[in-house]
This record gives C-alpha cells, sequence and structure tokens, in this order.
C-alpha cells in the first residue's frame, strides 16, 4: 500500500444506508467532468475545490476581519451590515469579489468562524481507511462496506483503486458511485476491487444529454457495455428530472438498454429530483438555473417505476 498517497476529498458520511448494500462508510472524492443542471454538490465539481461563503456563519469585520488583512488580490472588502442572528447584533460583513480571487484559501484559513471555507481537503489512504476500520462491525452485522463516490471518483482513479484496494485486504464489500464519464483506462484501475458500481444514465440521446450534463453520452454508454461485458455488477441510477429527461421515450429507451446489459443489472434506483443542493450554488457564487422546476408527485414517479417493472427490471424509488 501507498500510505502517503494522497487525493482531494470533499465529503466522508458514515452509516449511510441509500448508496450500496447495508451500512457503509462513504467517501466522496473531490472533481468531476459534468456539469449536471440539477447537482446537488456543484462545490465537488472542481478537482482543487471552491471557496464557499457562508455569511450566516459570520461574526463581522469588526469582531474578526481576519480575511480582509490576508486577501493580497484585493478580493475581499467590506461590504453590507446586517443584523446577525448568531451574535444578535448589527455586523458588517465581508464582501468577496470572486473575478480577483486568486483561491489561495488563506481568508478560508483565517476565517475564525469558518464562513469562508473550501469545500475539500487533501487526505491520505492511510487516515481514510482508519476511518473506515472503525466501522467494520457494522459492516459484518449489516452486509454492508465502503462506497466511494464524488464528484465522479474516477477522476482520481489512482487515489480510488488505492482505497479500494485497501478495503479489499479486509474482505470488505465495496462499491463505486460513477457517471461513466470517464476513460475507460480509468475503470481498468479499479476493476480488480469493485463489487458494484452506482451506475448513472441521465438520456438514452445525446443531445438531450449535452443540454442536461454538458457532454454527450456516448462514452456512458460504451463505458457500460464493456462493464456489462465482463460481468460486473451495475445498479443503475436514473435522475428523474421533470420536463427534461422524464419523457415516456426516453424511459422505455432505458429499460430497453438495461436489458441488453442482461445480467449485469441489479436494480433500477429512480432518483426523483430535489431542490436541496440550492444553497451551495449560492455559497460558491454560482446561478442554478433549474430553481423553475418542481419535483415530480409521488404518484408520477410510482408510474415510471411500474414502467421499468414490466420490462423485468426490479425497481426502487430513492
Amino acid at each position: 500500500m501507498n500510505h502517503n498517497k494522497t487525493g482531494n476529498v470533499f465529503d466522508i458520511q458514515r452509516y449511510t444506508l441509500n448508496d450500496g448494500p447495508g451500512i457503509r462508510t462513504e467517501i466522496f472524492l473531490q472533481g468531476c467532468h459534468l456539469k449536471c443542471l440539477w447537482c446537488h454538490s456543484p462545490d465537488s465539481q472542481a478537482i482543487n475545490g471552491e471557496l464557499a461563503w457562508f455569511p450566516l456563519l459570520c461574526v463581522g469585520t469588526k469582531k474578526c476581519g481576519a480575511c480582509l488583512g490576508v486577501c493580497k488580490a484585493g478580493a475581499i472588502s467590506e461590504g453590507r451590515t446586517i443584523y446577525s442572528k448568531i451574535t444578535k447584533e448589527e455586523i458588517t460583513l465581508p464582501q468577496l469579489d470572486r473575478s480577483k480571487c486568486k483561491k489561495c484559501g488563506l481568508c478560508a484559513k483565517n476565517c475564525y468562524s469558518s464562513a469562508l471555507y473550501y469545500t475539500c481537503k487533501s487526505m491520505s489512504v492511510d487516515a481514510l481507511m482508519e476511518i473506515i476500520r472503525k466501522d467494520t462491525k457494522y459492516y459484518e452485522s449489516s452486509g454492508g462496506g465502503v462506497t466511494i463516490s464524488g464528484g465522479e471518483p474516477l477522476v482520481q482513479a489512482d487515489f480510488a483503486a488505492e482505497i479500494l484496494k485497501e478495503c479489499k485486504k479486509l474482505n470488505l464489500h465495496t462499491a463505486l458511485d460513477t457517471s461513466g464519464y470517464v476513460p475507460w483506462a480509468n475503470y481498468e484501475k479499479v476493476l480488480p476491487y469493485v463489487d458494484l458500481y452506482l451506475y448513472d444514465f441521465k438520456s438514452m440521446f445525446s443531445e438531450i444529454s449535452e443540454v442536461l450534463i454538458g457532454k454527450p453520452n456516448g462514452l456512458i454508454l460504451d463505458n457500460a457495455r464493456k462493464l456489462a461485458g465482463m460481468g460486473k455488477k451495475m445498479q443503475i441510477r436514473y435522475p428523474m428530472i421533470p420536463g427534461l429527461n422524464d419523457q415516456l421515450e426516453n424511459i422505455h429507451e432505458t429499460a430497453h438498454f438495461c436489458l441488453e446489459l442482461g445480467s449485469s443489472i441489479t436494480k433500477i434506483q429512480l432518483l426523483p429530483y430535489h431542490k436541496l443542493g440550492i444553497a451551495k450554488y449560492e455559497r460558491i457564487g454560482r446561478e442554478y438555473q433549474i430553481g423553475h422546476l418542481d419535483t415530480l408527485p409521488p404518484g408520477k414517479v410510482n408510474e415510471y417505476r411500474e414502467i421499468f417493472t414490466k420490462y423485468g427490471l426490479e425497481t426502487m424509488i430513492g
């Protein structure tokens, strides 16, 4: 094992239940080549992370103001005055000019209240395995294990492979949550160490795919065929975005494609659209483009589930 191998980690969640069988520890790696319109973790897309600004935590420039003094690019200045629910008084917030920001990270390192923070941190394989080992009893009792997610974890394929390799040395069940949009060579690095692929399908039509995620779907479908051809187990995840990819034609074509992949497909997981990530867009200074969309009614989601079920595909919601 390369104990010193490090990578950029976006988040770590323990005791998760929806990203593979049993109780799991989920490691979210930073970086993704896609720009899905509904992405609920836009701050996971940039490989080196994003500078995020959460004004609710700020104690004001008079009590702190450390960010004003350390920014050498002149990207931070005095901003508006608000009433703080934290300090119960009026405070002056700093103002961040992202066009001047050099992403040096000094403001985040010196922010007393963590109102300014970076969305990822560098961690070693050894440090992650220390966390994973703490939960082995839960994996054993529930049939769980470890899921590597993202972002797109195979943007950091070498790092992901090292983590997965160590998990298999402990005889842990492993899952990889992937968009499919990486070169096949990246999959080859992890093939011996992955028990289950949580594989995203967004649209069977390439022109729609380019609108939804910023890329055509050819590579995604080709990689799925290759994994199926090797007998790898895949749980297909289908985010249902109203008016964008929930057309009946797309759903039927997705079901047909899943049937073509044969026994590699263990189940279909429908993921109804939600707006839980909107605040994250605000924190990193990006616009959420589909905030006008409503969530799908439960009855409509069940209707779509029935379509997949009629094709003989085991299908779950959420």
